[in-house]
């Protein structure tokens, strides 16, 4: 499976980034400056999910993202199924069933761990960058084998959120 998110700003102005890891690996950064869009965000998928869909050898996978209105927009899914994406179907509010979730917690106590500041957005990337580089394949893949723990769990909870 691959997974990905784009989640909102950080510290310093407004620093969107897009990531997506699987089981054997996980992509480039993505940066994107101001609002996000359905032509942007399509953008991002071809410049970076699909090269590494290629470099994973196109097995058997599965893409998921929330359910943000570029994500679910008519162009975003007509490229999607253009290139043959099977997108994961998942509740609308479900994070605790999105492993990005976990990994964008890990990356930002990374980041902004011992009181970490940034006074320029490029420094901010730049450990942004390190702590994504840095990142322990143990650490995606086992947030990987424990969906279906997870799914399991929020069944029992009819839904309310887990504390992963």
């Amino acid at each position: 499976m691959i997974y990905e998110k784009i989640p909102g700003a950080f510290s310093v102005g407004k620093v969107m980034v897009w990531a997506a890891c699987g089981f054997n690996g996980q992509v480039g950064l993505a940066f994107s400056d101001g609002r996000q869009n359905s032509p942007k965000y399509i953008e991002t998928l071809e410049n970076h999910l699909m090269p590494f869909a290629e470099n994973i050898g196109r097995r058997n996978w599965e893409y998921q993202h929330d359910n943000a209105p570029t994500h679910t927009s008519s162009a975003t899914k007509n490229y999607l199924n253009s290139k043959n994406v099977t997108v994961f179907e998942w509740p609308r509010i479900s994070p605790d069933l999105n492993s990005i979730e976990n990994v964008w917690g890990i990356i930002s106590r990374k980041v902004f761990g011992n009181g970490g500041q940034f006074y320029s957005v490029n420094a901010l990337k730049t450990s942004i960058e390190s702590a994504w580089y840095n990142l322990e394949s143990e650490i995606l893949q086992t947030l990987i084998m424990t969906m279906e723990k997870r799914v399991y769990n929020v069944l029992l909870r009819n839904g309310k959120t887990l504390n992963y």
